[in-house]
């Protein structure tokens, strides 16, 4: 619906009007104007209905309609000014480089503009001729497609962040609805892995033991055997899980890598605990943890009572053992399974790991992210600099639209070089304006001073002053600054009287030096100029306070809404986290509960029924811990159960 609205509103609006209102009121127009108008509107119309998916054609298609409209259209004034019968749809020259910064490269954007400039030079030249107006002409053109460009360049840059944003909420809001599910995936393979598989087996050799216990009496004894040494490794199996489970789960629990070492210290590890960077941010944490508790897992399967490094330096979790005197195995972490969770976790949170033996014996498990919660992405191509370097130009160029006026009136060159280095040390600043907005607002307030210094030192005449009076762009670009990014935002108020003070001291000046000269003498002349420059002063502050109000809004607002975005955004995508590791903890919680009430007594009887000889019961028992087991790992939990 958008992206037909724009175009027809223009297209509309431009047919009434011109020839609409004319032909409306009875007024006799040209049949070959009409047509030619209508006709180049169409074609124009229809070139911005290609802005957002092939801008560089769309302008093409809109250059080529307003070529067909320049002859066609009637000249002279029709509502407001000459040559404005293709008022509305002119505006199609600006939209579509718009779109170009947008969506394009920069070098697409710069040869859009540089393109639009010199046809609407061409056009202006077309239209009253060539003379001393066509600079003044070409130098607002520049100035208004480098306004263009920036603001297009700004809008590319928040449509990729809210693309991103919204990838990386719905990432996060996936992660939040699979939590449970994935955990209980995660110590379902655990648990097959340290119990149901030796489960299985006892029940097998009990089954047959009393089936086959007339024919083969020998059979009882062996899976008596049996049963009493996997019973045991079965039970210390699960009471290793169990311990490094957390017993509790509450809201504010965030998994670290502290505590975890701990509980693995109180199963027989040596564990060394290095962290120059601390515990990881929160947007790794879950990653980070997850990986480390599998990988101190396998150590204690494959290196039990083994020296245990781990460290996490802010980018890279480094997991490795000694071996603990046993041999260790090369067939991955496992059987393969740990390994592969580690590193879809790895993944998930934008890393990779790698596992596999170390020098000199031992076992190595390495994770390695972009960085500690960095997983906010850049996806546009464009850079910021890139923009304070257009909004630089731009206000340089506005700064010379008083230059150009000057021209007209004869100023030499020789005047013109030092306003030009006086200008542009007073905008040059602006390319810092995002790392230091309070400091580059007091350069620039101070620089405007040189304008009036140049006049006073007779570098500029005093009739020239007036080449400085739009100087004050770069101290609004500040104001906006400050007001959208600088500190303390209750003191950004304080720009708009500082910019009103130092503009109006600066124009009070000019208008100082350019004061008539009746034979005054010198010292009545300095009194003159005092109460000129102090009766003036308020005056023209007030005067700039106003723009100076207006850009202070313009900022505020966007603060505003930036802050409101980070909230809905950043907030949710932390929000779906939060909520995700906490899912999975209280799925943890409720696993752990489950083996500490049924699992674990019904696996605690399958030994102790095989040292009484009972074969029956350890059948009984295996089997009912397996039926447990099942059960819990089956039990479908709700969200809001697990919240």
């Amino acid at each position: 619906m958008a992206r037909w609205m724009l175009p027809v509103l223009l297209v509309a609006g431009q047919l009434l009007y011109w020839p609409g209102l004319h032909l409306m009121r009875g007024d006799p127009v040209p049949a070959l104007a009409v047509t030619g108008v209508v006709t180049a509107t169409l074609i124009m119309g229809a070139g911005l209905l290609l802005r957002r998916d092939r801008p560089v054609p769309a302008l093409a298609v809109v250059l080529a309609g307003g070529l067909l409209a320049l002859p066609a259209m009637p000249a002279g004034q029709q509502w407001i000014a000459e040559y404005d019968a293709v008022l509305f749809i002119w505006v199609a020259d600006l939209i579509a480089p718009f779109s170009i910064a947008v969506r394009g490269t920069g070098r697409q954007t710069a040869a859009a503009l540089g393109v639009v400039i010199v046809w609407e030079t061409s056009v202006s030249a077309y239209q009253e001729g060539v003379g001393a107006d066509l600079a003044v002409t070409g130098l607002l053109t520049a100035v208004f497609c480098g306004m263009v460009a920036v603001l297009g360049r700004r809008r590319g840059r928040w449509n990729a962040a809210r693309a991103d944003a919204a990838r990386r909420l719905a990432a996060a809001q996936r992660t939040e609805r699979e939590a449970t599910d994935a955990e209980r995936r995660r110590l379902a393979r655990e648990l097959h892995d340290v119990t149901a598989h030796h489960l299985t087996s006892i029940v097998v050799n009990s089954s047959a033991a009393e089936m086959l216990g007339d024919q083969r009496p020998d059979l009882k004894s062996e899976a008596l055997d049996f049963a009493a040494r996997t019973g045991r490794e079965t039970l210390d199996a699960l009471h290793r899980l169990v311990a490094v489970m957390p017993a509790t789960a509450t809201s504010g629990d965030q998994p670290e890598l502290g505590d975890l070492a701990e509980g693995f210290r109180a199963l027989g590890q040596r564990i060394t605990l290095d962290l120059p960077s601390g515990e990881p941010g929160p947007e790794l944490a879950e990653a980070v943890y997850g990986i480390a508790r599998e990988a101190l897992t396998n150590t204690l399967r494959y290196a039990p009572g083994g020296e245990v490094l781990v460290r996490w330096d802010g980018t890279a979790l480094l997991v490795e053992d000694d071996g603990g005197g046993t041999v260790t195995s090369t067939a991955g972490l496992g059987g393969g399974r740990g390994l592969t969770g580690m590193r879809e976790r790895a993944e998930t949170a934008g890393g990779t790991c790698e596992a596999g033996p170390r020098d000199g014996g031992g076992w190595r498990v390495r994770a390695v992210f972009a960085g500690d919660g960095g997983t906010e992405l850049r996806a546009y191509r464009g850079s910021p600099a890139v923009i304070d370097a257009a909004l630089v130009v731009t206000a340089i160029l506005v700064q010379m639209l008083g230059l150009a006026a000057g021209l007209e009136d004869g100023m030499t060159v020789a005047i013109a070089v030092p306003v030009v280095i006086a200008q542009v040390a007073h905008a040059l600043p602006l390319l810092l304006r995002r790392q230091e907005p309070w400091g580059v607002f007091a350069v620039t307030a101070v620089t405007g001073l040189l304008f009036p210094l140049l006049v006073h030192a007779g570098a500029v005449p005093a009739g020239l002053g007036y080449v400085f009076v739009f100087g004050c762009a770069a101290e609004l670009v500040m104001v906006y600054t400050v007001a959208a990014r600088g500190a303390v935002p209750s003191a950004t108020p304080l720009t708009i009287p500082a910019v009103a003070l130092s503009w109006g001291l600066s124009m009070s000046l000019l208008l100082a030096a350019g004061l008539p000269n009746d034979g005054e003498t010198a010292q009545d002349r300095l009194v003159l100029a005092s109460v000129t420059t102090v009766m003036f002063i308020g005056l023209l502050g007030l005067l700039m306070a106003v723009p100076a109000l207006i850009f202070w809004l313009f900022g505020s607002a966007a603060r505003r809404r930036r802050d409101r975005r980070h909230a809905l955004e950043e907030g949710g995508v932390a929000t779906a986290l939060i909520q995700a590791t906490h899912r999975a903890m209280a799925e943890r919680h409720r696993i752990a509960a489950g083996l500490h009430r049924d699992v674990l007594r019904h696996a605690a009887d399958v030994p102790a029924a095989a040292v009484r000889g009972d074969i029956s019961g350890v059948l009984a028992s295996a089997r009912a811990a397996l039926t447990a087991m099942r059960s819990l790992l089956d039990k479908e939990v709700s969200p809001s159960a697990s919240e």
